[in-house]
Parts: structure tokens; C-alpha cells; sequence
């Protein structure tokens, strides 16, 4: 089982095919973006999240939102979205496909592919906003998915994935629902 998990995992290589979003043509970047209705750190980012959407969707920049937890139902999907203005598409990933394809671990977190070199560029925080969990700054000193965006439009991204420690909350990856259960 492990050695599937890492063989596919190997072999990942997202596209504007595969994604449920998909920009116009294979010059853009899509920024994943993994939330839970019940984190307080998710829903302090949703103001940020909006505002850069609104900034960048123009630019060939989409955004995409996953919720990992089973716990979270379409309805509560769709009413978070709702509360929080969030423009973007919102999805469910109840059997974390997307979230282990990145490697994420909390909520909120990002992961930012670029379709031009068809390769991960960024994953970790949205900014330093927060110290820990219940520990925030009254400002952030660095907005890390914002520089790695315009770093992607002016064309000096790093030829190496960056990576950010994002503080949040856990992600359950011991649901009791998996996939292997439901095609049994």
C-alpha cells in the first residue's frame, strides 16, 4: 500500500487536465489553496485569499479550494464560501487526493504549479502572519504566496520548489471513509 501511495505519488504530474480549474491554456499558474470551515486561521486568510484572487485571476492566475476534511460537508462548502466572499471554485478532497499529490499537512496551505515548466514552485504559508497556532502578528513581514506570484509574472521563479512552514490546523488523515473502502 505504502509503496503505491509513493509510486503514484512519483509519478504525479498535474495539468490543466487534470485540475478541476482550468486556466486558459498551459501558460498560467493555479494556486491550491487547502482550507477547513472549523479552522480559525482558515477563515482569518479568507480576506488575504480573496484579495489576491481579485488581484491575479486576470493574469492568467487561478485559484482553486480544496477542504481535505471529511467532516466537511458540501453544504458547509458552500456556506463558507458564502460567509467569506471567497470568488474561487471551493471543492471537496474527502479522500485527500489532492492534499497528498502536494504533500500538505494543515489548513490553510497553499501549493502554487506552474503550467509552463509543469512543476510544483511553491507550497507552505500564505504569509507570516502567524507565530503558532493561537501566537499572530499585528502584521505580516512576509507575504510568501504573493512574491512567488509576481515572481511568476515577471519570469525570475527559482528553478527549485520553495517551501514555507504554514501554521494551522491539522488535517485528519485518519478518516474512517478511504477510497480503498468504497470501490470494496
Amino acid at each position: 500500500m505504502i509503496l503505491l501511495l509513493l509510486l503514484s505519488f512519483l509519478n504525479f504530474e498535474p495539468s490543466v487536465k487534470e485540475s478541476p480549474f482550468t486556466c486558459s491554456g498551459t501558460d498560467s499558474l493555479t494556486v491550491y489553496v487547502f482550507l477547513h470551515d472549523e479552522c480559525v486561521i482558515s477563515q482569518f486568510y479568507t480576506l488575504r485569499l480573496t484579495e489576491y484572487y481579485n488581484q491575479y485571476h486576470s493574469k492568467k492566475i487561478g485559484f482553486i479550494g480544496y477542504f481535505p476534511n471529511f467532516s466537511t460537508k458540501p453544504s458547509q462548502i458552500e456556506a463558507f464560501g458564502e460567509k467569506y466572499n471567497l470568488a474561487f471554485p471551493l471543492r471537496q478532497d474527502y479522500y485527500k487526493d489532492w492534499t497528498n499529490r502536494f504533500g500538505i499537512k494543515v489548513t490553510p496551505e497553499v501549493a502554487v504549479w506552474d503550467h509552463r515548466s509543469d512543476r510544483l514552485l511553491y507550497r507552505g504559508r500564505i504569509d507570516d502572519s502567524y507565530v503558532r497556532v493561537g501566537k499572530r502578528k499585528l502584521h505580516s513581514q512576509h507575504e510568501d504566496l504573493k512574491n512567488i506570484i509576481e515572481s511568476w509574472l515577471s519570469g525570475s521563479t527559482s528553478s527549485t520548489t520553495i517551501e514555507t512552514q504554514a501554521i494551522g490546523c491539522f488535517i485528519n488523515f485518519a478518516d474512517p471513509l478511504r477510497r480503498e473502502t468504497v470501490r470494496q
